[in-house]
């Protein structure tokens, strides 16, 4: 047994060094005939990566949430995107729905009151001040004092606001990372003010830099909190709430059910018709965005499929002139007393070595692309996995192989003697 495994190694190295010496002696035909492969590997791992580290990404993002919460809108689309015009005539969510909620369902723990404010409005884009510095990209929400409590919320210094500062409509404020950046700069900014639309605010609280990203950019380093009673007065045409539902450990999906019937009771929507509202978990917009990139992966494939073709083609002439060009040698090796499956397992293996440095060079490339996508945007998600660098390379040896199946069954079924003739 181990003499036959010993004989069959030392038969695929020897076929090995035979493949790579052909394929070194023709340089440039090689290389266009794996070009196919190169292209179509480097698409495949480069929008593997991209997805991957998206989804990674975009999973930390909501998990930061809260992974026992339940998010109830009015509409079906995220808070800052459009609605639909069916969803437009939805009426808003109420912060009175909040204690109800609490009371009425025992599964939930309590509820988090989150209000959308507009940042640019018919009149004028809302801009945040401290000095000379200016911010005019912040994402201006009304808070309950409980939300960051729900939301788990981890804050670099300071506090949230208080129940009684609520109440009061008082003039104060909890800003995300960036905000505190580019207004007070790597000074603390807690017991500071700044000027939001024209009306003064003292920070409480500054938020911790969140590290769930989309695309590098985490919302929640933009916002600029206040209390949701101060917000209501100072935007009165901030209309769009979205309610945190926090259940008990364990108990997300009883609170589900009971926040929808409490829902649908206080909205009056009629039995047996659609709600009018929107119930989502963290879980739920992680498995959205996987079903979108499943897509987006499964298109990829197809345009990567078609230049594996090409390449598969490319590689197939390559060996098929290969096999035309060494006749004469392929009739001595026959003559010597080679055996047939030996000549066919040499240009196998020289076809797979060609389409296998396609593959070599096709998630080198993607890789290199993706650290310097890392280097000129480092919160880019663009690291390749390694299933993905192992699929790649696997796939090109595979095509290799596929391609040059028939044309080593030809140079194998040669017959010695036409093959010593042949000119």
């Amino acid at each position: 047994m181990a003499n036959r495994r010993t004989t069959l190694i030392g038969t695929f190295a020897e076929a090995a060094t035979l493949a790579a010496e052909s394929l070194r002696a023709q340089k440039a035909r090689s290389g266009l005939a794996i070009l196919g492969v190169v292209i179509g590997i480097v698409t495949v791992v480069l929008v593997a990566s991209t997805l991957v580290g998206l989804r990674n990404s975009v999973a930390l993002l909501f998990r930061e949430l809260g992974t026992d919460n339940i998010f109830a809108y009015h509409l079906n689309g995220e808070p800052y995107s459009a609605p639909t015009e069916a969803d437009a005539k939805r009426p808003q969510m109420k912060a009175e729905y909040a204690p109800q909620l609490e009371r009425l369902g025992p599964s939930i723990r309590d509820v988090g009151i989150q209000l959308i404010v507009p940042a640019v409005t018919s009149t004028r884009v809302i801009t945040a001040r401290n000095g000379a510095n200016e911010l005019d990209t912040v994402l201006i929400e009304g808070s309950s004092a409980n939300l960051f409590d729900v939301v788990g919320a981890s804050f670099k210094q300071g506090r949230p606001f208080t129940p009684s500062e609520e109440r009061a409509r008082g003039q104060v404020a909890v800003i995300g990372a960036n905000v505190s950046r580019a207004l007070f700069g790597g000074d603390g900014a807690v017991g500071k003010s700044f000027l939001l639309g024209g009306d003064r605010y003292f920070v409480v609280g500054e938020l911790a830099p969140r590290q769930g990203t989309f695309f590098g950019e985490n919302r929640n380093d933009s916002v600029v909190a206040l209390p949701v009673t101060t917000a209501r007065r100072k935007f009165p045409e901030a209309r769009n709430m979205v309610l945190y539902i926090r259940a008990f450990p364990g108990q997300r999906e009883q609170a589900r059910q009971e926040a929808d019937t409490i829902l649908r009771l206080l909205r009056q929507v009629p039995a047996g018709s659609e709600s009018n509202f929107a119930m989502n978990s963290a879980d739920q917009i992680i498995a959205q965005f996987d079903r979108i990139g499943l897509q987006i992966f499964i298109a990829t494939i197809a345009l990567a499929a078609i230049s594996l073709l090409i390449g598969g083609i490319g590689i197939a002439n390559v060996m098929v002139i290969s096999v035309t060009e060494r006749t004469r040698e392929i009739g001595v090796r026959l003559a010597i007393g080679a055996q047939r499956s030996e000549v066919r397992r040499q240009f196998l293996i020289e076809a797979a070595i060609l389409s296998g440095a396609g593959g070599v060079a096709g998630v080198t490339l993607a890789t290199v692309i993706g650290a310097l996508v890392a280097f000129v945007a480092p919160t880019f998600p663009a690291a390749p996995p390694l299933w993905a660098v192992v699929s790649g390379l696997v796939t090109s040896v595979a095509v290799g192989m596929v391609a040059g199946y028939l044309p080593a069954r030809t140079a194998s079924g040669l017959d010695p003697v036409e093959a010593l003739r042949y000119e």
